[in-house]
């Protein structure tokens, strides 16, 4: 595997964005552009790159705006815009990223992986970028219904379901260690960012004609564990699948894993849950 580092500026306000580059050691059968979750960063992902690029592909990403080496002058959180205008810039960030993915690989197609925080900016991507890419996989992710007028948001505790917890991160993953890990990194965690910001629901479903947008040949595959505080209870994911099923989305796969929290990536069965995805990328992707 060969790793390169490198930077783009956002279209949307001239934003630096560090990223990562990694590449198989013979020819790319296709690239997957990783979009990653809040309050982390892509060197998180290195793991899979490397399970990705040893079955032949190639893996591209960035650390979103506000996020570890993308980080604005204010610090950690510092998206250069805020709320409703910073999300939006993420989500035409990661086209970016994508339409650079298929221009270093002409020819082969592309995928997009979004987790957590990057599902949300791939959903809210996939109306009018679908086109783009060959299959979406949606890791940790959810889907709300917008709230009615004047209702006011949840207070929400993604640890609540583990308490007495051993770490207020519980929720992440069965694994000590991975917890530990997220916590020791200086460019993880929520309450390391620097900058206060107004907070956007990721995972609001956008109106049903945004969603028919979604090119119904799409294949689509939704990694979850079924103890994730953010699907509660896998009830998000249901909601995403029949919203998107009725704009016309033929193809909904699923890959549920009892017990699984919310980074089944770095979770206790990480290998079999890489070795799945990646099965089905081969299956979706073979020549027909």
């Amino acid at each position: 595997m060969n790793e390169t580092e490198f930077a783009l500026r956002s279209r949307v306000d001239g934003f630096r964005l560090v990223g990562t580059r990694w590449e198989p050691d013979g020819p790319a059968r296709a690239t997957v552009v990783i979009a990653h979750g809040a309050a982390e960063h892509l060197g998180r992902y290195r793991r899979f790159a490397e399970a990705l690029t040893s079955a032949g592909y190639a893996v591209v990403g960035i650390d979103h705006r506000g996020h570890g080496r993308s980080a604005g002058p204010g610090g950690l959180g510092d998206f250069g815009l805020d709320g409703a205008a910073a999300f939006a810039a993420m989500v035409a960030d990661i086209g970016q990223v994508v339409e650079a993915a298929k221009a270093a690989h002409p020819g082969r197609p592309a995928v997009l992986f979004g987790h957590s925080m990057g599902a949300g900016i791939a959903q809210r991507w996939a109306p009018e970028g679908s086109r783009e890419i060959a299959a979406l996989v949606l890791s940790g992710s959810s889907a709300t219904e917008p709230p009615r007028p004047g209702e006011a948001p949840p207070v929400f505790n993604p640890n609540a379901a583990f308490e007495p917890a051993r770490t207020p991160y519980d929720w992440l993953s069965r694994d000590p260690a991975e917890v530990d890990a997220y916590i020791a990194d200086p460019w993880c965690g929520f309450e390391k960012q620097t900058v206060r910001r107004e907070r956007v629901n990721v995972f609001e479903l956008p109106p049903a004609e945004v969603l028919a947008r979604i090119r119904p040949d799409l294949p689509v595959l939704l990694v979850a564990g079924d103890a994730d505080p953010i699907n509660r209870g896998l009830e998000g994911l249901r909601l995403l699948e029949a919203r998107w099923r009725e704009a016309g989305v033929q193809r909904i796969d699923r890959l549920f894993y009892p017990g699984g929290r919310h980074e089944m990536l770095n979770e206790i069965n990480r290998d079999q849950v890489m070795a799945d995805i990646i099965g089905w990328l081969d299956r979706v992707l073979a020549p027909a």
